[in-house]
């Protein structure tokens, strides 16, 4: 869809002038996710071998751009993602593709460690008085942009016009490219028996008044159904999604009861369907702000009854929670996930959810004896509040680990439960 503006008035330029900025050592940030500069990456394959020892920092690519492959730029260019997607993930740890583990609320900080000397993004048609927004993203976007070196930006009119920590006036752009592509799109979920069992135990623990942080996936999707009940939520969480626009739709979402930003949608990127980035559009119960502000977990504290929701790949019979890999393989990255988990508990009768399967699709149990080798800790058993599985709850904040082997091993799949509790007796858990 195109949404109303005018670029009646811009001057744009060649994508050539635009990659013409970039120089030997150059330090290169680029937009993420439905924000993510399409044209940049479409063309940086024939431009890049000129260059030498170029960086480039993105986080979650939406394709599989072939840059991301091409060894003949491995003298180059060096990639940094901030978070992985399943596009770049089977490229980690070559010559040219370096994961940068960090917490979300950190990433701006530390692309702001040393100069930064081309910011490229997108964004959206400019409005009577020449400001643009930045749309869907802006996670670091808006605080790198301000600081880099170079500013350039596709303009595309199938950006929303999102409020916000957004907006900025288009003579600021140091180049402006006409782009025309499509955004970036999540297909729907749609939600197995499991995941619906899981939701309904969810929605037990998500009291009216609450204010939501959701992650992606099937889950969420589910929760639309059990939450569509529920009476006055807020939202203050990383990722906008369908399923927040969806509960919005309904009325469920209001935000009369939150203590911080009242009655506003809070996030800072939205990533789901066109429908989605329709709803942000002019929409001004929806605001987008840094995650160095959403993601800071004093902020998250100071809503009211904040529950967190975040999916896991593997939970240890302790507590310990790996959502980032597979064993030594990197899947994604940190995100968010610790610093929303903790903040929501700091939040006044707040919790922190981790739910998950309780068996991958091979049916291997996701709740086990010990994470495999490699296995990252995404959330310390320190700081775990409570997990849930098709099969129940189990509430391990302030529990023994004794405690927490029996109540992880009671949510468990019921196959795999004698063998965790065989090797939960063996390490002297229980």
């Amino acid at each position: 869809m195109n949404f109303q503006g005018s670029c009646d008035n811009i001057s744009f330029s060649s994508p050539s002038v635009a990659f013409g900025l970039i120089q030997r050592q150059s330090t290169i940030v680029t937009a993420m996710a439905a924000a993510e500069p399409q044209l940049f990456y479409q063309n940086l394959g024939a431009y890049a071998s000129s260059w030498q020892d170029v960086k480039i920092y993105c986080s979650n690519p939406s394709k599989p751009y072939s840059v991301f492959s091409d060894e003949s730029l491995l003298a180059h260019v060096e990639f940094r993602p901030m978070f992985l997607s399943i596009h770049v993930r089977n490229h980690q740890n070559k010559p040219h593709v370096h994961y940068v583990p960090q917490h979300l609320s950190q990433w701006t900080s530390h692309l702001l460690q040393s100069p930064v000397d081309v910011f490229w993004g997108s964004c959206s048609l400019p409005n009577s008085r020449g400001f643009v927004s930045l749309g869907p993203g802006v996670c670091y976007e808006w605080e790198v942009l301000r600081k880099a070196k170079y500013v350039i930006l596709e303009v595309n009119p199938h950006i929303p016009y999102a409020f916000g920590s957004t907006l900025f006036h288009i003579d600021r752009a140091d180049v402006l490219l006409d782009s025309q592509i499509l955004l970036p799109s999540i297909p729907t979920a749609v939600p197995s028996v499991e995941d619906r069992k899981i939701a309904s135990w969810i929605g037990e623990l998500v009291a009216d008044g609450s204010t939501l942080q959701l992650g992606i996936g099937a889950i969420p999707n589910a929760l639309v159904e059990v939450l569509a009940t529920k009476k006055e939520l807020g939202v203050h969480t990383e990722m906008i999604n369908d399923a927040i626009y969806k509960l919005a739709e309904k009325g469920v979402i209001t935000g009369t009861k939150k203590t911080l930003w009242a009655e506003k949608m809070i996030g800072s990127f939205a990533y789901g369907s066109k429908e989605l980035y329709q709803f942000i559009h002019h929409n001004p119960m929806v605001e987008l702000h840094p995650s160095s502000l959403v993601n800071d977990v004093k902020t998250i504290a100071r809503n009211h009854r904040m529950v967190s929701i975040n999916s896991a790949v593997e939970v240890d019979i302790t507590g310990q929670v790996c959502s980032e890999s597979l064993g030594h393989l990197e899947l994604s990255g940190v995100g968010g996930s610790s610093e929303t988990h903790i903040g929501a508990q700091k939040s006044r009768h707040g919790r922190g959810l981790i739910a998950l399967h309780a068996t991958t699709k091979n049916g291997e149990s996701k709740i086990v004896d010990q994470l495999q080798t490699g296995g990252k800790v995404s959330i310390s058993r320190n700081d775990v509040d409570t997990v849930v599985t098709e099969f129940g709850v189990a509430v391990l904040k302030g529990k023994t680990v004794c405690e927490r082997a029996k109540g992880l091993i009671s949510i468990s799949h019921p196959d795999h439960r004698e063998s965790l509790l065989f090797h939960a007796k063996k390490f002297g858990y229980i």
